[in-house]
C-alpha cells in the first residue's frame, strides 16, 4: 500500500513524494466561472477510483508517477468548491457529482503534455426531487513543466471548462433536466449502461448534431436544411459513406453528426460513418488511416504499455492493426462523444499486473492460499495461474502463502504502473515454499503458456 507521508510537512500547497509520488493540493485556487445564484452544497464521487488521479511519466524519468490529492478525491474537490461558490442565505444549493478525473500522458509525439479529462454532473434539489440539469466533459492537455507544480492549475482549468459548458447550455435552453433517485444520485452516467437520451429516445428527430452534447442529449438542429449523398462500398458495406451538402451559406461551422428520421451518422472529418446501437454504445467501421485527429478518443492502444491503452488528446489514432486499410470496429466513448477501440477496456484504471503461477511440480497434495494485503484472493493448484490488477496507490504488496499441508511463507513485492511482474511458486515436498521472482525468458514463457482455462482466479485492488 501506498506508504505515509506523515513525517512530511506541506509547507506548500504541492510537493512531489520521495516515493515517486505527485502529491498535490487545491487550496488556495478558486473557480473563474461560477455560478450565479448557486452555492456548492455537496459534492458526490461517482468514478471507481477515490484516491489517485492518474500517473504521469515526466520529462528525464525513467517511471511512472502517479498523482494523487493531499486529501482524497472527494474532500479535495468539495473543499475547492464550496470555497469558491461559499453558502450564503440568498443562494439556492447545486449538487456537483465528479464522473472522471482522470490526469495521464500522450504516448505520442515527442512534446511532453500533461492532460486531464474531467466530467461533471449538475444536480439541483428541488421539491419534486433531484434535479440532474446536465453532465459536462472537458479534456485539457497543456506543455508539460514545472512539475508538480503546475499540476493544479490544470484541474482548474478544467473545471472552468465543465461549469462553462453548463452555463452555456443552460443560456441556450439547451438542458434536458431529469428527476433522479437519491441511488441514481451516485450512479456514473459514463459507465451506467443506457443513461443518456441517446439511447432511451424512440423517434430521434432528422437535423444536425452540432456538438456530441446535442447526439447524446437527443437535441438536433432541425432547422438547417441539408441533402445526404450517400456512397456506398459494394465490396465492404460496413464501409459506406455519407456526405451534406447545404445551401449556400448554411454549413455549421461545428458538426458532429447528423440524424435522417431512422439512421445516425457520425462525422470522420472526410465523410460520415453510420453509428449502428450495439448493446449499450453505439459502434461504426472505418479504416483509421481515414480518420482525422480530431475523431478519435484520448484512449489509444499502446505497446507502450504492454497492452493497456495509452492517451492523447493532441490528436491521431493509434490502430488496432497497423494495416491503415483495413476495417477496424470502433465505440462511442460516452466520455467525449469520440471514438474507441472496440474492445477498448476502461483506460482510467491504471495498474500493475503481478501473475501468480504454480509450478506443475509442485507437490501435489498441497494447494496454496494467495493472501494480498490480508485479504484471501485465490487458492491455487499447480499448473494453474492467478492473475491480480492493482491500484496506482499500490507502490508494495505484502504477500503471504498458506499451504494446505501447514507451511506458510511472507514476501512484500515492489510494484510498477503498467508492469507485469510473474512469480513462480511450489510447495516442495518437505513441504516448505518456493516464491521466485521471474524474469527474462522465464517469464516470457510463463505468460507465453497462460490461458483462461488455466487462469482460476482473478482479482482487482483498486480501493485503499
Amino acid at each position: 500500500m501506498r506508504k505515509s507521508i506523515l513525517a512530511l510537512i506541506f509547507l506548500t500547497s504541492l510537493l512531489s513524494c520521495h516515493a515517486g509520488e505527485f502529491i498535490i493540493c487545491l487550496a488556495g485556487n478558486k473557480l473563474a466561472n461560477v455560478l450565479p445564484g448557486y452555492y456548492v452544497g455537496d459534492v458526490q464521487l461517482s468514478q471507481r477510483e477515490d484516491s489517485c488521479l492518474g500517473y504521469l511519466h515526466p520529462y528525464s524519468s525513467k517511471r511512472f508517477n502517479p498523482i494523487f490529492f493531499k486529501k482524497n478525491i472527494r474532500a479535495e474537490v468539495k473543499e475547492f468548491l464550496q470555497n469558491s461558490m461559499p453558502k450564503q442565505t440568498d443562494l439556492l444549493p447545486i449538487i456537483i457529482r465528479v464522473n472522471r478525473i482522470f490526469m495521464y500522458q500522450p504516448t505520442q509525439g515527442t512534446q511532453e503534455n500533461t492532460c486531464l479529462d474531467l466530467s461533471l454532473s449538475f444536480i439541483i434539489p428541488t421539491d419534486k426531487g433531484l434535479q440532474e440539469d446536465f453532465t459536462s466533459s472537458a479534456s485539457v492537455s497543456v506543455y508539460q513543466k514545472n512539475l508538480p507544480a503546475s499540476l493544479p492549475g490544470v484541474i482548474v482549468r478544467a473545471f472552468d471548462q465543465c461549469f462553462s459548458q453548463y452555463t452555456d447550455r443552460l443560456n441556450k435552453g439547451l438542458l434536458v433536466p431529469d428527476i433522479i433517485t437519491p441511488e441514481q444520485l451516485r450512479e456514473n452516467p459514463i459507465r451506467k449502461p443506457g443513461y443518456f437520451k441517446c439511447f432511451t429516445s424512440k423517434n430521434p428527430l432528422k437535423g444536425i448534431y452540432r456538438t456530441w452534447f446535442d447526439f447524446r442529449d437527443n437535441l438536433p438542429d432541425t432547422a438547417i436544411d441539408f441533402k445526404i449523398l450517400h456512397h456506398y462500398n459494394t465490396d465492404n458495406p460496413k464501409l459506406s459513406k455519407a456526405y451534406l451538402k447545404f445551401s449556400n451559406g448554411a454549413e455549421p461551422k461545428e458538426i458532429w453528426g447528423f440524424c435522417e428520421g431512422d439512421s445516425v451518422y457520425i462525422n470522420g472529418g472526410r465523410s460520415f460513418s453510420l453509428l449502428t446501437k450495439d448493446g449499450y454504445t453505439y459502434s461504426t467501421y472505418c479504416r483509421s488511416a481515414e480518420f482525422t485527429r480530431d475523431v478519435v478518443s484520448a484512449a489509444i492502444f499502446g505497446w507502450f504499455f504492454g497492452g493497456l491503452i495509452g492517451a492523447s488528446v493532441t490528436g491521431g489514432v493509434a490502430a488496432v492493426s497497423s494495416d491503415p486499410d483495413l476495417a477496424e470496429k470502433y465505440k462511442l466513448d460516452l466520455f467525449n462523444g469520440k471514438l474507441l477501440p472496440f474492445e477498448a477496456a476502461d483506460y482510467t484504471l491504471i495498474s500493475s499486473r503481478v501473475v501468480f503461477f504454480m509450478s506443475k511440480v509442485s507437490d501435489p497434495r498441497a494447494t496454496l492460499g494467495v493472501y494480498i494485503d490480508g485479504q484471501l484472493l485465490c487458492e491455487m493448484i499447480p499448473g494453474h495461474y492467478f492473475t491480480v490488477d492493482l491500484s496506482c496507490h499500490h507502490s508494495t504488496a505484502d504477500i503471504k502463502l498458506v499451504s494446505s499441508v501447514g507451511s506458510e511463507k511472507t514476501e512484500q513485492i515492489a510494484l510498477e504502473l503498467f508492469n507485469t511482474d510473474v512469480y513462480l511458486l511450489k510447495v516442495n515436498k518437505n513441504h516448505s515454499i518456493n516464491f521466485s521472482h521471474q524474469h527474462d525468458q522465464m517469464k516470457k514463457d510463463i505468460l507465453w503458456n497462460r490461458t483462461k482455462e488455466k487462469t482460476i482466479c482473478r482479482a482487482e485492488l483498486f480501493n485503499d
